[in-house]
């Protein structure tokens, strides 16, 4: 073998160890390629299950708080709903104390003294007095009034009747006397026909006959009735 032949074939062993060495090289990077694409795959799912996992707590923690919330409101609602009661009541309360104007249906009872007969000896049964007065407002309280005034003075649960010879004294009022109207809001149609139910009101109905005393009486599709005008505390009395 010549030297130029051996020269010859040591290039050659090198020229192929260089292309080996390329080919491995090219090679591996080819298997390394993969293995860094699955591994950022597996990186990415990673990421994406930890996000949905931090979403599924913050819905859990988001229904949560709309569960306080309703309660909350649920529980805020619930008081209104028991403040406005209590209003209610207290309203209702002031009204059937009396204490608050009030208008609706109702009647008007207008009472007139009547005339002296020639063998009264001196009987004033003819008089509009505060007994008379007192059972037509009981009567319309019985038959669905809601409030009553006498003369423009409301009547009250703590309303007391007095008087004699004709005149009325309606709690510690001045006295009246003839005329009187009642005017009563409430269910009409009762209130009526109780007025004119002729075994209503004995005693004034004997004195119609007798004394020709005056009552008259109408429903109204809207009466008022003024507040209260005076005190409702007791000024002479005190605990046992």
């Amino acid at each position: 073998m010549s030297a130029r032949h051996a020269a010859s074939l040591a290039l050659l062993a090198v020229v192929a160890l260089a292309t080996g060495f390329v080919l491995a090289g090219q090679i591996k990077a080819q298997l390394l390629t993969p293995s860094n694409q699955v591994a950022r795959y597996q990186a990415l799912v990673r990421s994406v299950q930890e996000l949905e996992a931090t979403n599924a707590d913050s819905r859990r923690q988001i229904a949560a708080l709309r569960g306080q919330i309703d309660a909350l409101e649920s529980e805020a609602a619930a008081r209104s709903a028991e403040t406005q009661a209590l209003r209610n009541q207290v309203s209702d309360l002031r009204a059937h104390a009396g204490l608050v104007a009030v208008h609706g249906p109702g009647v008007k009872v207008d009472l007139r003294n009547g005339f002296p007969g020639p063998d009264t000896g001196g009987q004033t049964g003819y008089l509009i007095n505060f007994q008379d007065v007192q059972d037509v407002v009981n009567l319309l309280f019985a038959q669905g009034a809601e409030g009553v005034a006498v003369n423009d003075r409301r009547i009250t649960p703590l309303t007391a009747f007095s008087g004699s010879a004709g005149e009325i004294v309606i709690d510690q009022g001045p006295p009246q006397s003839s005329p009187i109207r009642i005017i009563a809001v409430g269910d009409r149609n009762r209130m009526v026909a109780a007025l004119d139910d002729p075994s209503e009101l004995p005693g004034i109905r004997a004195r119609q006959i007798q004394f020709q005393l005056h009552m008259t009486f109408e429903g109204s599709p809207n009466l008022s009735l003024p507040p209260y005008d005076s005190s409702l505390q007791i000024t002479h009395v005190s605990p046992a």
